[in-house]
């Protein structure tokens, strides 16, 4: 079982997710069945598990791939998004990319821009000590395509901003590239194994096994072009067991791990107790919240990833002798 969701716009986005176990084939007897990807994800030769892909315009990104610095986005290198609707990030509401009168949408400005006309003289602040270049007209969007823009400021940009002025939210997901994101590892008692079982009744506990920052967070990345950054800190927010039986348990940290002193003892955060025998999928659903800044905006991706495993629970028997 996996998924990856990213809410905001629509992109190019790697992850990769450990298969999930087959213990449960390995307690059977059976012979271990190859990994199986669902729609959308296809088996990465290196590590041999699932990899799923969301795609945009242009190539995806592989977390660790370099990026080409001659990509598109006037010097800004490929990343995902390669293109995106044209956003005003204030509100989230998509606007037209060009409105009548020479005015494009510029998303590292979020705000319009048109070539100022006549250009006012070189001693004009607008053009920060600049030569070469043009000032640019900027306005808000007003919320109705057949109103000019809202007059805001005059800029400098040595080319159209519209060509050269990076979209931060294309950085923003190139940060999160970076990071690598991973499901979490489970640990859980009862074990996944094919001599495992747990008794009905008895406590289990879950915890993330060996957590790291690319798989619970805080972990920060910055990318940059043309001069600008954005920089991305994702933390997990909390992780999410689906028990197999219809329980869900919502653990806000880690989770404690099991040590064979606690006996018998419940988790102190993070546990669960079974009332009937049975194999049971047992899933943790890490939820990550994303948040970026950068060319004076920010904004929030949510993200969750899955991993799974199976357990085994079976029943005391008490042995009677005549």
């Amino acid at each position: 079982m996996r998924s990856l969701k990213a809410a905001t716009i629509t992109t190019m986005m790697l992850a990769i997710f450990a298969p999930v176990s087959s213990g449960a084939a390995a307690m059977a007897g059976e012979s271990v069945p190859p990994v199986v990807c669902g729609p959308g994800e296809v088996i990465d030769p290196g590590t041999g598990r699932c990899r799923i892909v969301i795609e945009g315009p242009g190539d995806p990104i592989v977390p660790g791939d370099p990026v080409d610095p001659g990509g598109g986005g006037g010097g800004g290198g490929e990343g995902p998004p390669a293109d995106v609707a044209c956003t005003e990030t204030v509100s989230g509401q998509v606007v037209p990319c060009e409105l009548a009168g020479g005015w494009h949408w510029v998303q590292g400005w979020n705000a319009y821009a048109k070539l100022a006309d006549p250009q006012p003289r070189k001693s004009d602040p607008a053009w920060e000590g600049n030569t070469e270049g043009a000032i640019y007209v900027r306005g808000n969007w007003l919320g109705d395509p057949s109103l000019e823009p809202g007059f805001v400021d005059m800029a400098w940009s040595m080319n159209p901003p519209w060509e050269d002025v990076p979209n931060p939210l294309d950085l923003a997901y190139q940060a999160i590239a970076e990071m690598n994101l991973q499901a979490v590892g489970i640990g859980i008692v009862p074990e996944d194994g094919p001599d495992r079982i747990g008794l009905v009744g008895l406590p289990t506990w879950m915890w993330v096994d060996d957590p790291a920052e690319n798989t619970l967070g805080p972990v920060s990345r910055t990318a940059s072009a043309a001069g600008y950054s954005v920089t991305a800190t994702g933390v997990v927010e909390k992780v999410v067991w689906d028990m197999g039986d219809g329980a869900l348990v919502t653990c806000t940290g880690p989770g404690t791990p099991y040590a064979d002193e606690f006996g018998d003892r419940a988790s102190p955060d993070c546990g669960h107790r079974y009332g009937d025998p049975g194999t049971y999928q047992v899933s943790a659903t890490s939820f990550w919240v994303i948040t970026w800044s950068g060319m004076g905006q920010s904004g929030q991706i949510p993200m969750d990833l899955v991993e799974a495993t199976t357990i085994r629970l079976g029943e005391a028997q008490a042995i009677i002798q005549p």
